[in-house]
C-alpha cells in the first residue's frame, strides 16, 4: 500500500461509512465463528492503521501483525502494544494458538494467497476458524486496487477454492456491502469515462454527513441480515472458514 494511503485510512476508518458499516458486519461473523465463546485468543493479521482492534477485544485477547512499518507506527499511536511488524506472510507464533484468526481485506495484497492460508490455518486450534473479507469481482477492478496494491478481486467461488487447496472447508459464505454494488460500478465507470483520478485511487467519495450516517445504518441492517442469510452480490466477499479434519 502507498504510505500516503495509510493516512487516509487512519483518518477515514474514524468516521466513513464503509469502514464502520463492515466493522459491524464483520463483528456478526467474528461472533459466529467463535459460537459464543469467551475470553478468545485472536490474530488480527494485517492489522492496518488499527480500526478493527477495539471491535476484535470485545472478545478477548487479541495479537495484531503487519508487514508495513507505517502501520505498526499507526497502531501503536492508537495507544496499542500488541503489535508485532511481521516480514512476508511467516507468522512468529506456535501452532495451535488462536481461536480465530482474522484477515480482513488482506489476502488480496498477496501473491502466493495459498500459503499465507496455510500458514493462518497452522496458527489456528483444531476447533477455531478464520474469519476473512476480500474484495470482490475482478471485473471492479480500478485505481483503487493499484493504489492499494491489491493483486486480485475475488468470487464466493474462486475463495473457496484456494482455501479448499490447503484444507480449509468454508462453514459460512457472502458477498457483503450489498447496496453499494450499483454505486461503486457508476462511480468507477464515470471515472474512466471522465479520467478523473481526483478521488478514484482510494474510491473515498466524500458524502454529506447525513448521507453517510444513513449508508452507516443500512450496514447495520445488513450485518443483521448476514445472520439468517447469504446475499447473492456484494463488493465483498466475506466468510467463515474452518479446518477439515
Amino acid at each position: 500500500m502507498e504510505k500516503s494511503e495509510y493516512a487516509r485510512m487512519a483518518e477515514h476508518e474514524q468516521n466513513y461509512w464503509w469502514h464502520l458499516g463492515r466493522l459491524e458486519i464483520i463483528q456478526t461473523y467474528v461472533k459466529r465463528a467463535l459460537r459464543n465463546r469467551s475470553n478468545s485468543i485472536i490474530l488480527n493479521v494485517g492489522c492496518g492503521t488499527g480500526g478493527t482492534i477495539g471491535m476484535l477485544e470485545k472478545f478477548g485477547k487479541v495479537d495484531n501483525v503487519d508487514a508495513s512499518n507505517d502501520a505498526v507506527a499507526y497502531v501503536k499511536k492508537l495507544g496499542y502494544r500488541d503489535i508485532v511488524k511481521i516480514e512476508d506472510i511467516d507468522l512468529p507464533f506456535k501452532d495451535k494458538t488462536y481461536d480465530v484468526v482474522g484477515a480482513f481485506d488482506v489476502l488480496e495484497h498477496i501473491e502466493d494467497h495459498e500459503s499465507a492460508l496455510f500458514e493462518w490455518k497452522r496458527v489456528l486450534k483444531d476447533d477455531g476458524a478464520i474469519v476473512i473479507t476480500v474484495p470482490a469481482y475482478q471485473w471492479l477492478w480500478s485505481e483503487h486496487d493499484v493504489s492499494l496494491h491489491h493483486r486480485r478481486r475475488y468470487t464466493i467461488k474462486s475463495l473457496t477454492a484456494v482455501a479448499g487447496n490447503v484444507g480449509l472447508r468454508t462453514e459460512k459464505k457472502s458477498y457483503a456491502i450489498s447496496f453499494s454494488l450499483p454505486l461503486v460500478v457508476g462511480f468507477r465507470f464515470a471515472s474512466k469515462i471522465l479520467k478523473n483520478k481526483a478521488h478514484s485511487e482510494t474510491s473515498y467519495v466524500p458524502v454529506p454527513r447525513a448521507v453517510n450516517k444513513l449508508f452507516i445504518a443500512i450496514l447495520k441492517a445488513e450485518a443483521k441480515m448476514h445472520n439468517k442469510i447469504s446475499l447473492p452480490v456484494g463488493t465483498s466477499v466475506i466468510a467463515i472458514m474452518r479446518k477439515n479434519h
